[in-house]
């Protein structure tokens, strides 16, 4: 009798510690649902969110919770609940919320009380950016995606037409469960613990992170308003306050100044005297895209408010393509680390600074300084920012795990850490139920039975086409977009480029060149890697071989040292340094009858070297030898049967150059001040400096015993660059340069100093180097010279002030150019141009000889070689 006894009990124990269902639905006082509240168990420290039909459910095990219930627009309430061993459904009704202005003094003329609260948000978003140094949690993230229409050129093919069928208005589901571990300053652990989804194979879903940091200079890629320059791109208005939880809540409606699809539009919910964001309602643009993202925080800790959910609906529309597709993510914190345990008050939470165990005495003047500021009542726009700027400064002086390389900055890729459990996508259907936060809708559930009555003939033909097909597929992707092949310990790989690289150019010299290009490396040590660069091919017009072996040592990866030895037969261009697209002058050619480049046989040997004397400080020096002589037309016609002009540079400098031989040293100083980096995959990548970038340049070519004909000349160079950003949205980019030659004798066309010149009306070059309406080597030169470009990128200047193109993703340009050179009156170069940053652009530009109209033309800049493999 006692044994039963005891196992009655035992099993009650463990039915009662079972978790039981927790779900209901959240409506309004009209009874409709609320979509995408915000539930929230503060004794858990778990957020989930509704559905869009205002359902949730979670398991729970029995117990008193308190349960905080809350939604943009609606007052929040506090749900204190037992939860019984038969599970709860609870239904909650939320009231509209009543904002409150009635404390504000408006005058009209007077600043908007939004910028106060602002002013005092932007200023702390430094410390709220790093207050965090840790957390575990758990995550449960569901998207969805719907098809609505494909564009009428692609149901033109009947094969699209049959599959589209299959997806057209047919909702797809995926769902994932993640536990995740951060750990400052930027190390991220993310595992998959279950994974189900619906979509087509053919359609990659990256559902991203479950946690937002508002603090970011930028989010979703955006220009974020509590961003150091906010003011520049944002206006404030203060919609109204309420109490929530102990706290006054500041609701701030942020305006774009310009509608631009880098900026953001919605509400955000400052928290009074902690001025931390307490929820954020943000409307994202970018192309045909348009989505909605509220982010929920709750203070999971005193004074550390976290993003507890998350979600997103999104509208896509673009070139007849329409869909929709919705996001939602709940996270269930476990622990959670934050700067010194909690934010440090001073008489109110306003006059805050970062808790340090030690500190020296810049970093005492610092934290002087930001106490200073944070006394004030209110702030200044400057104020504002310099207290940013303090906070910044004072966490990052006092970051420990900072690298001893001054301007290196943390690395974001070799920190992220993804793995997925092996049974991740074999859980049952009972174990999403336990941890799904809201409960499936009919059409969810209908998405995974088609799913699985797909499955079955699928697995089977993927099997025997696997069986009949691998071989032929793997050589015919080799051949068309090319591959690279790997050794097992992945130390070595060989790469074919593909069909392009078979036939990459045709000129009037050497007709087509038939061949290959390889590229292969082999990694000698985690730093040091060698690569082999060969090309070969057949010139059908010439009826010659051409072809170069380079090969590179890279090593010391933090000081970017490289060895580079290379030699070879090629027809080069005259204008070796700045010369036009041999790809371009291919089409020209061929088409258009245009050899606008000019090319001689070089037979060369070359070694190199380079590396960074200190960081931003790049030595550079090298020792070549040339054989060179005159190339000749082999083809007289083009295509279309226009006449070739002769394979001859027009310059009235350029005399018919004899074969000769050239000896040549080369050495350079390149120097960046204050230039950031980071160490990704083992490699130094510079950001862009906020400083010029100066290059000084010496060139030696020494005679020659024996030759028939050795040119000996000096030269020296010096350039300067820089990208700028000001305002909203505005570049400004500049270049100079300058050198002259000296002691010159028997010296040669190709050792001229050439221009980034071209009168084809596409270049691959960028507007910010070349000239658009000069030859190639009109102003080819070998005295002294003097050229400056500038460049001005702004998205409004004169097309995008018409309301119909203010939305549209192109940005305006003005350029100037101007080129001095020795016997020759200056050339100048106006112009204007619209495209996207420096991928694409079209512009019109004006010449002048001195104050004389020299031409007018067009020219397109296609900067093909961004893509470009090889």
């Amino acid at each position: 009798m006692k044994r039963y006894l005891w196992f009655i009990i035992f099993s009650f124990l463990t039915l009662s510690s079972i978790a039981q269902v927790f779900k209901g639905k959240i409506v309004n006082e009209k009874g409709e649902p609320v979509p995408y509240a915000s539930l929230y168990l503060k004794e858990l420290r778990w957020g989930f969110t509704t559905d869009d039909n205002g359902c949730f459910q979670t398991e729970l095990k029995p117990g008193h919770y308190t349960c905080e219930i809350s939604s943009l627009g609606y007052t929040g309430q506090s749900l204190s609940i037992q939860m019984p061993a038969g599970g709860l459904e609870k239904n909650v009704v939320l009231a509209e919320r009543i904002y409150s202005l009635n404390e504000v003094s408006v005058v009209k003329g007077a600043e908007d009380p939004a910028y106060a609260v602002m002013r005092r948000a932007i200023a702390n978003a430094p410390y709220y950016r790093t207050q965090v140094t840790g957390f575990t949690a758990e995550t449960y993230l569901k998207g969805t995606g719907k098809v609505k229409s494909i564009p009428a050129v692609l149901k033109l093919s009947k094969e699209v037409r049959t599959e589209s069928k299959k997806m057209l208005g047919k909702l797809f589901l995926l769902e994932e469960q993640r536990k995740v571990t951060f750990k400052a300053p930027n190390i991220w652990k993310d595992t998959v613990k279950a994974y189900s989804n619906t979509f087509p194979e053919e359609i990659q879903i990256n559902m991203g992170l479950a946690t937002v940091n508002l603090y970011n200079p930028t989010i979703f890629d955006k220009i974020s308003p509590l961003s150091k320059g906010a003011f520049s791109y944002y206006r404030f208005k203060m919609e109204g306050f309420y109490a929530e939880g102990g706290h006054m809540i500041n609701k701030i409606k942020v305006i774009p100044k310009k509608d631009n699809p880098q900026l953001v539009a919605g509400d955000l919910y400052i928290v009074e005297d902690l001025w931390c964001v307490s929820a954020a309602s943000l409307s994202v643009r970018m192309g045909g895209l348009k989505a909605m993202v509220k982010v929920t925080c709750k203070e999971v800790q005193p004074s550390a408010f976290l993003a507890t959910s998350t979600s997103m609906e999104c509208i896509i529309d673009m070139m007849g393509f329409k869909a929709e597709a919705s996001y939602l993510a709940s996270v269930h914190y476990e622990c959670v680390e934050t700067v010194g345990g909690f934010r440090m008050q001073e008489q109110k939470a306003s006059k805050a600074t970062v808790i340090h165990a030690k500190i020296t005495k810049k970093q005492e003047k610092v934290q002087k300084q930001i106490k200073e500021l944070s006394a004030k009542e209110d702030l200044t726009m400057n104020e504002a920012y310099k207290l940013s700027k303090l906070m910044e400064k004072s966490i990052t002086a006092s970051d420990t795990l900072k690298s001893e390389h001054k301007y290196e900055r943390r690395s974001l890729a070799e920190r992220w850490n993804v793995a997925t459990d092996s049974l991740a996508d074999k859980k049952d259907s009972l174990y999403w139920a336990a941890i799904r936060s809201v409960p499936l809708k009919s059409e969810e559930v209908q998405s995974y039975i088609n799913k699985e009555k797909l499955m079955a003939p699928k697995d089977s033909l993927r099997k025997d086409s696997t069986k009949r097909h691998p071989v032929a597929r793997k050589v015919l992707q080799a051949f068309f977009v090319g591959d690279t092949y790997r050794t097992k310990n992945k130390k070595a790989w060989l790469s074919l480029y593909g069909l392009p690289s078979y036939i990459p150019e045709y000129n009037f010299v050497d007709g087509f060149w038939l061949g290959v290009r390889l590229e292969g490396r082999i990694k000698l040590s985690e730093t040091t890697t060698l690569r082999l660069s060969p090309f070969i091919y057949y010139t059908t017009a010439r009826k010659s071989l051409v072809g170069e072996g380079k090969v590179t040592l890279n090593y010391a990866p933090r000081r970017n040292g490289q060895l580079l030895l290379s030699g070879g037969v090629v027809s080069a261009d005259y204008n070796g340094e700045n010369g036009e697209s041999r790809f371009i002058n291919s089409v020209a050619s061929s088409f258009f009858g245009r050899n606008d480049v000019k090319l001689y046989d070089k037979r060369f040997l070359l070694i190199g070297h380079e590396i960074e004397l200190t960081n931003g400080l790049l030595f550079s020096a090298s020792l070549t030898w040339q054989q060179r002589k005159m190339l000749e037309n082999h083809i007289s016609r083009s295509w279309f049967k226009r006449k070739a002009e002769p394979n001859i540079p027009a310059n009235s400098s350029f005399v018919l150059m004899p074969e000769n031989e050239l000896l040549k040293a080369s050495f350079a100083l390149e120097y960046t001040p204050a230039y950031y980096y980071r160490m990704i995959r083992g490699r130094k990548v510079y950001e862009e400096s906020l400083f010029p970038t100066f290059t000084l340049r010496y060139d030696r070519a020494f005679p020659l015993d024996g030759a028939k004909l050795s040119p000996s000349y000096h030269l020296t160079e010096f350039s300067a660059r820089q990208k700028v950003g000001f305002g909203m949205f505005n570049r400004f980019n500049w270049y100079v340069n300058a050198g002259a030659f000296w002691d010159v004798d028997k010296m040669q066309f190709p050792d001229f100093k050439h221009f980034a010149t071209t009168s084809l009306p596409f270049t691959e070059r960028t507007f910010d180097t070349g000239f658009a309406l000069l030859d190639n080597y009109a102003y080819s030169n070998n005295i002294r010279w003097a050229q400056a470009n500038l460049s001005w990128y702004t998205p409004y200047l004169l097309l995008k002030q018409l309301p119909f193109l203010r939305k549209k993703r192109f940005d305006e340009a003005l350029h100037l150019r101007s080129v001095v050179v020795y016997d020759r009156k200056p050339y100048t170069e106006i112009g204007y141009s619209v495209g996207v940053s420096e991928i694409l652009r079209a512009g019109v530009f004006v010449g002048f000889d001195c104050l004389k109209f020299h031409s007018v033309g067009v020219s397109v800049s296609i900067p093909l070689s961004m893509f470009r493999e090889y």
